[in-house]
C-alpha cells in the first residue's frame, strides 16, 4: 500500500504533464496575428487608397502600400481597393490580385493590378494643318486594340471622353501593365469618312490632346459645251453622300472652286445653259473635275440632223412628193450612166453617221488629276514593273493576323477566276508581271499551273520568288534547293509567260543563309535555263555572291519619307551591275507588321509613301521595280484593292506609271451599269434616231409586204389610174 501511494504521486504528475503538453504546444498560428501587409500596384501609380480593417493608406510615388493589419485570415474579405481619382484627368480600378492576400503573412509583397480609365479630349484639322470646326463633324468612331468599339456623335465630340488606358495580365514574372491604344476607323463629314480608317493611332496613357487629321481637298469644276469649245452653264449642283443638295455658282472665269471638299463619291449636274445629266464623282485628292452640257444649239443640231433624215426616208417611199427637189438636181442623168439610187445612198449615209457617233470618245465627268498635286508623278516606266504575288491563301487564311481585307472577299489562291480579276486589275494599273512566291508542293505546284494558265491568256508575265526558308524561316537543304530548281526549269522555263528577259527569272529567298561556294554549287545547274536572282540586303553580300544573276532587295519596311534608303538602294545598284547582274529595286505603300509580333509600323500617308518609295526606286536605274506587295495583307504591304483603301494604291501607281484606263474599272463590270461607253450626247442622237427610223422601217416594210402580195393586174391598174394625177 505504501509502495502504491509512493507511486501515485509521480503518476498524477505525469497526466498532469501529458494533459498540459498539447495546450502548450498549441499556439497561435502567425496568420491569426497582427501584421503589416506590403501591397505593390502595377503600374506603379501614386494615390491609390487602401483600407482594411478601419486602416486607411494610400500608394505613395512608387505605388507602394504598407498598412496594419488585425491578421491575415479572410483577409481577402476585408481588404478593399477603392476605385479612385487619383488625378484630374485618370480613374483607377481593381482588376486582380496576384496570388492570395495570405501570402503577405511571410512578408510577400501582394501585387495589385489596375485597370486605369484616362480623359482625352481632340481637335481636328486637316491636310495644311488648319483648324476644323467640330460642328462640321457628323460622327467618329475608335477601335482599341483589344476589339473595343467606341461611338461619338453629337455634343459628345466637343467634350472630353473617358477611355480604358490601360489593363494587367498575368507575366511569368509576376503582373505587367499593358497599355492600350485606339485607331480612328471613321469621322463621318457630309456622309462620308474623311479619314483612312486606322490610319491614325493614339496611346492614352502617353497623350491626353489628339489631333485628328481629315482629308479635305482644294476642288474646281468647270463646264464645256458638248459640241462647240466654250464654257456653258450658271453653275452646278452637287450632291453629297448624306443627300444634302448645295448650288453653286460659277465665277467670272467660269469655274468652282471648294477649298475644303470632304473625299467621297459626289453627284454633279450643271445648272443653266442646257441639258445636263447626273454624274457620280469620286474625290480622293486636290483636283479638277471636268463637265459636259449639251446646249440648246448641241440639241437644235442634233433635231436638225434626225429630222433630216426622217424627211429623207418619207421621201424615198413617195415619188410624187420628190417633183418640188428635181430642180435643185445639177446634172443630169446620162445615158450608160449607172443609175443613182438615193435609198441605198440614203442607208449608207445613216450607217456611217451612226457609226462615227458611236465611235466619238467619250467624255464622262471624270476628275482629272492635278499636275500640281502630284509632283512625284513619273513618265510611264521603261522598265517592268512586277508586283510579288502570293498563292497561299485558304478561306482560313484570313482568320489569323488580318486588319484589312480585299474587296474580291476572303479568297483561295485555288480559285482561278480570282487569278483572272487580279492580273487584269494589275494590267489596268500599268503592272507587267507578278513575282509569285513558290516551292514544289502538290498544292502550289496547281496552283501555279493554274495561274500560268490565265497568264498565258491575258498575254501577261510571271516570275518565280523560290521560297527557300520554311515557316519558321529556317533556310531549306541545298539538295531541296537544287531539286526544286531543276524542277521548275524542266516545268516551266520554256514558257512563253516567263519572258520577263532573256531567261525566266527566279528570286532565290534565303540565298544570304549559305556561303558562297554553298550558293555556286547549288546554281549552277539550273543557270542553264534559268537567270537566279538572290535576296542579299546589304553591299557585302552582293559582292560574295557573284555567281548570281543579280539581286532583288525585298525591303518593304523601308520608310522613303525618313530613312535614307535612296542611298541604299543606290549602292546596292551599282554592286549588282559592276557584276552585269539583274537588279530588282523595291518599291512599298508601307508596311506594318505589329500583329505577327513586329514593332515596326510605315504609314501609308494617302499615297505619298509609295510615291517617295517609286521615286527612289528610279534613282537607282533597275532593270525592274518590285512592287511589295500585290496582296502580302500580314505585312499590310499590299496594293490589291481592299475593304480599306478601296482601290486608291492601284490609282496612285497607275498616276506614277503614266496609266490612262482607271483601274478600279476592272474590279466589277457592273460597278457602273449606266456607263454604255458612250458620251451622254451620242447616247441621245442614237434614242432620237431610234425612236424616229424605227417606226418608218416598220412601216416601209408593211408596204412592201402589201405591194408584193398584190396580184401584178392589180398594181398595172392602181398605176393607171394614178397616171393622170402626175401630169
Amino acid at each position: 500500500m505504501r509502495a502504491a501511494r509512493r507511486l501515485l504521486l509521480p503518476l498524477l504528475l505525469v497526466l498532469v504533464g501529458v494533459l498540459l503538453a498539447p495546450a502548450a504546444g498549441t499556439a497561435a498560428p502567425r496568420s491569426a496575428l497582427p501584421g503589416t501587409l506590403h501591397l505593390q500596384m502595377v503600374p506603379p501609380i501614386r494615390g491609390v487608397p487602401v483600407a482594411v480593417d478601419g486602416n486607411t493608406a494610400r500608394s505613395d510615388a512608387h505605388g507602394r502600400v504598407n498598412i496594419k493589419v488585425r491578421n491575415f485570415l479572410g483577409l481577402d474579405q476585408r481588404l478593399k481597393v477603392g476605385s479612385a481619382m487619383v488625378t484630374p484627368d485618370r480613374r483607377v480600378v481593381l482588376d486582380r490580385f496576384r496570388g492570395s492576400v495570405d501570402h503577405g503573412v511571410r512578408d510577400r509583397i501582394v501585387e495589385v493590378g489596375l485597370r486605369t480609365v484616362r480623359r482625352v479630349s481632340w481637335r481636328y484639322i486637316d491636310r495644311f494643318e488648319s483648324p476644323v470646326p467640330v460642328r462640321r463633324v457628323t460622327s467618329m468612331r475608335l477601335r482599341s486594340n483589344t476589339g473595343e468599339i467606341v461611338e461619338v456623335a453629337g455634343d459628345q465630340l466637343a467634350k472630353p471622353l473617358w477611355l480604358a488606358e490601360s489593363r494587367t495580365q498575368q507575366g511569368p514574372r509576376g503582373l505587367t501593365s499593358k497599355h492600350l491604344y485606339y485607331v480612328v476607323d471613321a469621322v463621318m463629314v457630309d456622309g462620308t469618312s474623311v479619314v483612312n480608317r486606322a490610319g491614325q493611332k493614339f496611346v492614352p496613357w502617353d497623350r491626353q490632346s489628339w489631333v485628328v487629321q481629315l482629308l479635305f481637298f482644294k476642288v474646281s469644276f468647270t463646264a464645256s459645251d458638248m459640241f462647240f469649245p466654250r464654257r456653258a452653264g450658271d453653275g452646278i449642283q452637287l450632291t453629297r453622300a448624306d443627300g444634302r443638295v448645295q448650288r453653286l455658282p460659277f465665277g467670272p472665269d467660269g469655274t468652282v472652286l471648294v477649298p475644303d471638299l470632304p473625299r467621297g463619291t459626289y453627284t454633279l449636274t450643271v445648272r443653266g445653259g442646257g441639258l445636263s445629266f447626273g454624274r457620280p464623282v469620286s474625290i480622293s485628292r486636290d483636283q479638277e473635275v471636268m463637265l459636259t452640257v449639251i446646249s440648246v444649239v448641241d440639241l437644235t443640231l442634233v433635231a436638225v440632223g434626225v429630222l433630216g433624215v426622217a424627211v429623207g426616208l418619207v421621201l424615198l417611199g413617195r415619188p410624187h412628193l420628190r417633183r418640188p427637189f428635181r430642180m435643185l438636181r445639177l446634172r443630169a442623168r446620162r445615158p450608160g450612166r449607172r443609175r443613182w439610187r438615193p435609198r441605198a445612198a440614203a442607208g449608207l449615209v445613216l450607217v456611217l453617221a451612226t457609226a462615227a457617233v458611236a465611235s466619238l470618245p467619250a467624255i464622262p465627268a471624270r476628275a482629272a488629276p492635278d499636275a500640281a498635286a502630284s509632283p512625284t508623278a513619273a513618265a510611264p516606266a521603261s522598265v517592268p514593273v512586277l508586283a510579288y504575288y502570293y498563292i497561299w491563301f485558304n478561306p482560313t487564311s484570313w482568320n489569323r493576323a488580318k486588319s484589312d481585307y480585299p474587296v474580291l472577299g476572303r479568297y483561295s489562291s485555288d480559285d482561278q477566276e480570282i487569278m483572272r480579276r487580279h492580273v487584269r486589275m494589275a494590267k489596268a494599273a500599268g503592272i507587267t508581271g507578278f513575282l509569285v512566291s513558290w516551292k514544289h508542293t502538290e498544292q502550289l505546284d496547281e496552283r501555279l499551273a493554274a495561274l500560268v494558265e490565265v497568264a498565258r491568256a491575258e498575254s501577261f508575265r510571271l516570275g518565280i520568288v523560290y521560297q527557300g526558308i520554311d515557316f519558321s524561316r529556317k533556310p531549306l537543304p541545298l539538295a531541296t534547293v537544287r531539286a526544286d530548281l531543276a524542277l521548275f526549269a524542266d516545268r516551266w522555263a520554256a514558257d512563253p509567260v516567263f519572258g520577263i528577259f532573256d531567261q525566266p527569272v527566279v528570286i532565290w529567298n534565303g540565298s544570304d543563309r549559305y556561303s558562297a561556294t554553298e550558293v555556286a554549287d547549288t546554281v549552277r545547274q539550273a543557270q542553264q535555263k534559268l537567270q537566279v536572282l538572290g535576296t542579299a540586303k546589304s553591299v557585302s553580300v552582293v559582292n560574295s555572291q557573284s555567281t548570281l544573276d543579280g539581286q532583288a532587295y525585298y525591303w518593304s519596311s523601308a520608310d522613303p519619307l525618313v530613312d535614307r534608303s535612296r542611298d541604299k538602294l543606290a549602292a546596292m545598284s551599282r554592286a549588282v551591275r559592276l557584276r552585269g547582274g539583274l537588279w530588282i529595286a523595291p518599291v512599298s505603300p508601307g508596311f506594318d507588321a505589329r500583329q505577327i509580333g513586329g514593332r515596326r509600323e510605315v504609314p501609308r500617308r494617302d499615297g505619298e509613301t509609295l510615291r517617295a518609295s517609286f521615286a527612289a526606286a528610279r534613282l537607282s536605274q533597275p532593270n525592274a521595280l518590285g512592287i511589295i506587295s500585290w496582296n502580302e495583307f500580314t505585312e499590310n504591304t499590299y496594293v490589291e484593292p481592299s475593304e480599306e483603301w478601296g482601290s486608291r494604291y492601284l490609282e496612285v501607281l497607275a498616276d506614277l506609271l503614266g496609266v490612262a484606263p482607271h483601274p478600279d474599272a476592272q474590279l466589277d463590270s457592273s460597278a457602273e451599269g449606266d456607263d454604255w461607253g458612250l458620251p451622254a450626247w451620242a447616247a441621245l442622237i442614237l434614242g432620237i434616231g431610234a425612236v424616229v427610223l424605227v417606226p418608218l422601217w416598220t412601216y416601209r416594210r408593211r408596204r412592201r409586204r402589201r405591194a408584193a402580195a398584190t396580184p401584178p393586174a392589180q398594181r398595172g391598174a392602181a398605176r393607171s389610174e394614178e397616171a393622170p394625177l402626175h401630169h
